[in-house]
């Protein structure tokens, strides 16, 4: 069976050593920017401050050890701001955390610090390239960089809870004379109990991406799709 290659929407399944699969909400580049934009609000203030502070303590230490400090301050503040919040329990920056994402490791845990400072200390890498932010746009997961370099992603910390409105009753089961996986099945079962809560056009507009299987397309591929899952039920 051939599914298409980008997935509808972006819950990822990801499917641990010992066999369990877990679903992550791979946030996209816009709400991505957003969070950046306000850590950079944030960092710009930190900046400011430490140079409030240095000049109150530039009688005291002299011109030289007063910038010393600031450019030590400056350096640790830019480089170090988002790894020091990535790698702490909350596992986001403060602009992340607001807007609720989260950076994780492709299998859904903690980043280690190796991770933080490679995904973090690439971006100056992406700063040269022009083309280099685009990338997030062309995978499936909106990797950055140095989030394919790191094996990071960034998620929403909040789970979803999608409504179950399960749609209309099949007349009949539509036996599935292909071999499917256990995601492919899942994802049949979940289209069935999930699509009473989507307008007609939405469950055609999914439908249509699966024509291949169903060789329907618009209700005719609704109907056939719920009756392909009614079958697979039964044979459970």
């Amino acid at each position: 069976m051939a599914f298409p290659e980008r997935r509808i929407d972006t819950l990822q399944t990801v499917e641990l050593a010992e066999g369990i699969e877990i679903h992550l909400r791979v946030a996209g580049p816009f709400l991505r920017l957003m969070a950046y934009l306000l850590d950079l609000l944030i960092e710009v203030a930190m900046l400011v401050c430490v140079g409030v502070l240095v000049n109150f303590i530039f009688p005291l230490f002299g011109d030289n050890v007063s910038q010393a400090i600031y450019l030590l301050t400056s350096f640790v503040i830019w480089w170090f701001y988002h790894v020091i919040f990535e790698v702490s329990p909350w596992g986001a920056t403060v602009g992340k955390r607001t807007l609720g994402l989260q950076v994780v490791n492709t299998a859904g845990g903690a980043v280690t610090l190796g991770q933080s400072m490679i995904r973090n200390f690439l971006r100056g890498v992406e700063f040269i390239l022009p083309f280099a932010p685009l990338i997030a746009f062309f995978n499936a997961r909106f990797q950055r960089l140095g989030d394919l370099a790191a094996g990071t992603l960034v998620v929403y910390s909040r789970p979803r809870i999608d409504p179950i409105i399960p749609g209309p009753p099949p007349f009949a089961g539509v036996p599935v004379n292909i071999t499917l996986t256990r995601e492919e099945e899942a994802a049949l079962l979940s289209f069935r109990y999930r699509c009473g809560g989507w307008s007609e056009a939405r469950r055609m507009e999914l439908a249509s991406h699966l024509r291949k299987l169903t060789g329907e397309a618009g209700p005719q591929g609704v109907s056939k799709l719920i009756g392909m899952a009614h079958w697979l039920e039964e044979q459970r």
